[in-house]
């Protein structure tokens, strides 16, 4: 993915804002969250599970960027997205993404694909690529941001 501009979790269409507590550390822009019980936000960790559409944002208010890590204790600026809505979320390495591709929680923060899904396991997706392939095949490739729209 390649941009001219400076890169922005929110892509476009409806969404809301929420702050809430980081409940653990290694939480970057672009990770699928989810609310614990003690109403704080970790990364989602159950693969394929249907999730709320909460996507950590970058703290630009702070000067931050979708490379700054939120730590365990600071509040974490959250995009809950609603069906359509576009964002970059950090999708899981290893896979050549498509457009169309389906795509599922990971249970890392990251997404990936359907068909990635483990034998036995129900794979609900929860967004799909959107407009330009990824391709996280190659030597070397890590988690990256990519545009998705939720469904």
């Amino acid at each position: 993915m390649s941009l001219n501009t400076i890169v922005r979790i929110h892509n476009k269409g409806a969404y809301q804002y929420e702050e809430y507590i980081a409940g653990e550390a290694g939480i970057y822009p672009g990770m699928l969250l989810e609310v614990n019980t003690l109403n704080k936000v970790v990364k989602q960790n159950t693969a394929s599970e249907d999730c709320e559409r909460i996507f950590a944002m970058e703290d630009a208010l702070q000067g931050k960027d979708v490379t700054d890590v939120y730590t365990s204790g600071t509040r974490v600026c959250c995009l809950i997205g609603k069906r359509g809505t576009v964002v970059n979320a950090l999708l899981n390495s290893g896979t050549n993404y498509t457009i169309g591709t389906r795509l599922m929680a990971n249970g890392d923060g990251t997404l990936a694909s359907v068909a990635t899904a483990a034998s036995g396991v129900t794979a609900i997706p929860i967004a799909v690529i959107e407009d330009e392939a990824c391709d996280l095949t190659v030597s070397g490739a890590t988690d990256t941001l990519h545009p998705v729209r939720l469904l």
